[in-house]
């Protein structure tokens, strides 16, 4: 057999990726760091959903329920002489829907009504122009702060703030709106996009469908949100009153002259994982000692447990609170002393020349061997 000779194939080096940071350009950032922030949290919905079936009221009350459902229904039914085949049929019936169902309604309602929110919170506020936000409009402005992104050959690929406001921030995107049952709520299918589409019959089919899921769905809150006012002794009119005053709720609290927070640390989904993350808190720090900003404050809810690891392991800060906003939320506090970190900065830097220093000249003394 004669022998191929094959050549080797020669493979090119990767390009270096190209890091850098700098200022927000508000031209041509805008749309990137909306984008960062409102998909790094929509990526957090499923541990939305886990952190409420870990809860002390989901769960025991979806298990209460289906128990209830899969014991009596079959019962009920059982008089009209229906097989034990049928029987089982209808238990495993109730299963897909308590359970099936009652996912997808969770996750749905995470979505639209949690993890929405907190999106909305930033955009309809600081996010919604950075640059005015952060860096205020001198001189009527005094307000002190920065807004960086991070790119990656060129694309944004990370975000972050250093707030500091002396007056109250109040939440912009709370807007009442009152609450509409599901059977009082438009239908698709009598839209004019519907009437009108070039699809005619798909479009029709599929605002029934989408009709239909809502009307169940929607449906299903309406019930079990009337049993629980009609628990509280209370009714939708108070409830929408009191959301009313929510108008005026304020989203940042106040600086003292000496302090500033953290906002918006966001990383693109692919780059995380990689310690971008520490070029924008030391970005952070750095520029806070700069301009006399003695402590820095960050805050994170329930949901950013890896962004607190990393704010307590890796850069020094200090767990201060946990507050509680409702039966799921909760926001924690973390504090850093600036000019701590920066003294051990330093002497890291310090002791990292030392080493370099050193293992220079042990590579010059090899040539002497």
């Amino acid at each position: 057999m004669s022998k191929v000779k094959v050549d080797s194939i020669k493979t090119e080096p990767k390009p270096k990726a190209n890091i850098g940071l700098r200022p927000y350009y508000a031209e041509t950032d805008k749309k990137f760091v909306q984008y960062l922030f409102y998909s790094t949290y929509f990526n957090m919905v499923p541990k939305a959903v886990r952190v409420r079936l870990s809860s002390f009221y989901i769960a025991p009350i979806w298990i209460l329920i289906y128990g209830v459902l899969v014991t009596r229904v079959p019962k009920l039914v059982a008089n009209l002489g229906w097989s034990r085949e049928i029987l089982f049929a209808l238990q495993a019936l109730i299963t897909l829907v308590v359970f099936g169902g009652g996912f997808i309604a969770l996750l749905w309602y995470t979505d639209k009504f949690d993890i929405t929110q907190r999106v909305l919170e930033g955009i309809e506020n600081d996010l919604k122009e950075p640059d005015a936000y952060y860096r205020g409009a001198p001189p009527d402005d005094i307000r002190k702060g920065n807004f960086w992104v991070l790119t990656l050959n060129e694309e944004v690929v990370g975000c972050i703030g250093l707030d500091q406001t002396l007056s109250p921030v109040l939440d912009a995107s709370v807007k009442h709106v009152p609450y509409v049952r599901a059977s009082q709520r438009p239908r698709a299918v009598d839209s004019t996009e519907i009437q009108e589409a070039e699809w005619k019959k798909t479009a029709h089919y599929m605002a029934i469908a989408d009709d239909l899921i809502r009307l169940v769905l929607v449906g299903t809150l309406d019930i079990v949100r009337d049993v629980v006012y009609k628990v509280r002794g209370i009714t939708q009119a108070q409830v929408d009153e009191e959301k009313k005053k929510e108008k005026t709720r304020v989203l940042f609290e106040a600086h003292k002259p000496n302090e500033a927070s953290v906002r918006r640390l966001a990383v693109k989904l692919e780059c995380q994982n990689h310690g971008l993350s520490t070029v924008l808190l030391k970005r952070v720090a750095f520029w806070a000692h700069a301009n006399q900003i003695e402590y820095l404050y960050a805050d994170t809810d329930e949901l950013q447990t890896k962004m607190a690891e990393i704010l307590v392991k890796r850069h020094g800060y200090t767990h201060v609170e946990t507050k509680k906003l409702g039966y799921f939320r909760s926001k924690s506090t973390y504090k850093l002393d600036v000019k701590l970190w920066m003294s051990k900065e330093l002497e890291r830097r310090a002791q990292e020349k030392i080493v370099a220093d050193q293992l220079k000249e042990d590579e010059e003394l090899k040539e002497y061997e």
